[in-house]
């Protein structure tokens, strides 16, 4: 049986929201409410209408309450921006490329160019697209001389917008990662690359995928429960 992809509009909460259904080898449903807003659902292959729809009434509450957070955070995040587990209140200057600096009731100041709110936005992803790509590259740089024992060459960053994921490991010699990290406290991003390096060792999450990442990462599992519960708008989160 082969997996296949569906894409629907459902209710929820008043208003009609984007489904995306894909089908895949895996023994559970999982539900996820991406960047977009949009609901994202995995379930394995072989699963019925009546299966789908009991597993999205029995989370109906859980998505209602993910998609109020996302659209609240939406609203407050085009005053402020969070970087690198920061808040940084936007200010428009005389600035021809976002520039950090000064403060406003507690917060830093990300200077903004004064300019139409699409093209603000295309700067400030470009912006961040440049800071996430000098943070993941020195953060690889320290910790690849503790994994290019295993005989195989550096993986070649790539920054991605990934709905689901925080980032992956290609065996075709690439590590993804995910730009939303870049909003996140270093302590996380270390934690997501130094995951994906172990799966140069072990391609999967068992015990000797384990126990590497907690040889690098003592305190790995506190990370990983704090990155579980960091959902600001635009992070992935499944249930």
């Amino acid at each position: 049986m082969k997996g296949y992809k569906q894409q629907l509009l459902v209710p929820l909460d008043g208003e009609e929201v984007v489904l995306h259904i894909q089908a895949m080898k895996r023994k559970s449903l999982r539900l996820v409410l991406n960047p977009a807003g949009e609901i994202d659902l995995r379930i394995p292959l072989g699963s019925n209408k009546t299966q789908v729809n009991r597993f999205l009434e029995s989370h109906e509450q859980w998505l209602v309450q993910r998609r109020r957070e996302w659209k609240a955070n939406k609203s407050r995040s085009k005053s402020a921006l969070r970087f690198l587990g920061r808040t940084l209140a936007l200010v428009e200057d005389d600035v021809v490329f976002p520039e950090i600096g000064g403060e406003l009731l507690g917060d830093e100041l990300l200077k903004v160019p004064r300019v139409a709110e699409v093209q603000r936005q295309a700067v400030l992803e470009q912006w961040l697209r440049q800071q996430a790509r000098a943070k993941f590259e020195s953060l690889l740089d320290f910790w690849w001389p503790r994994f290019q024992q295993y005989g195989v060459a550096r993986p070649v960053l790539r920054v991605k917008k990934m709905r689901t994921r925080w980032g992956s490991l290609s065996r075709k010699g690439y590590i993804n990662l995910n730009l939303a990290l870049i909003h996140m406290p270093e302590n996380l991003i270390e934690l997501v690359v130094v995951h994906e390096l172990c799966h140069i060792r072990h391609f999967d999450h068992g015990p000797g995928f384990r126990r590497l990442l907690a040889l690098h990462l003592s305190d790995c599992q506190l990370r990983e429960r704090e990155l579980d519960r960091f959902h600001l708008n635009g992070f992935p989160r499944s249930c």
